[in-house]
């Protein structure tokens, strides 16, 4: 019995994404400078020539890397955007950030390994450049409408926690108390604690 089209289509969003998660893997092991087609299509089980379907080349990878890392981080910021209640917004941004570092773990802990790889930083960076500026502002506007002092400032501290704690529990899951870190920051960052810094 032939495919329907929605089976065709879940069988190639499944195959792009073993082929992204393949790439950043080797990425993250061997750099990007020292990963070619053939080592990733063998990383992901396939064809050199069914890799090349999907990417064209080395570079759309990285493009595409980096592509769903912005996709990642809409998922944290989409959700916030209609509403209005700014210490609700800080509520749900903490939780929206924990629960991601736990469900991609492994996305995030490959990212961070191979962005660190010498020449990737600076493609990485003209890539991602603009949407974490954007990220900064909206943490800015919160943080403004609630009235602290240095709301610039402040976004940036808040998005070091983030940042400092992603990386501890990335690498060191078994022993760092996540559940504990995010009870700690909703209360640093609740409504009573927030309005101390006005």
């Amino acid at each position: 019995m032939p495919r329907t089209k929605e089976q065709l289509q879940e069988i190639r969003k499944k195959t792009e994404k073993l082929i992204l998660y393949s790439a950043l893997e080797l990425f993250a092991e061997k750099g990007f400078n020292g990963t070619t087609i053939s080592d990733i299509a063998a990383k992901a089980g396939i064809s050199k020539g069914l890799a090349y379907n999907y990417f064209s080349s080395k570079k759309d990878l990285l493009e595409a890397v980096c592509e769903t890392l912005l996709i990642e981080m809409d998922k944290i910021f989409k959700p916030i955007e209609q509403i209005e209640d700014p210490y609700l917004k800080i509520e749900i941004l903490i939780n929206l950030i924990f629960t991601q570092i736990e469900k991609e773990e492994k996305f995030w802990r490959l990212y961070m390994d191979f962005s660190l790889h010498p020449g990737v930083k600076e493609i990485v960076n003209k890539i991602t450049v603009d949407y974490l500026d954007t990220g900064f502002k909206l943490l800015e506007k919160i943080f403004r409408q609630i009235g602290i002092k240095n709301p610039a400032n402040e976004s940036k501290l808040f998005g070091a926690i983030i940042d400092g704690m992603s990386l501890h529990y990335i690498f060191n899951k078994e022993h760092y108390p996540l559940k504990q870190m995010k009870r700690f920051l909703k209360k640093k960052y609740n409504k009573e604690s927030l309005e101390k810094l006005k």
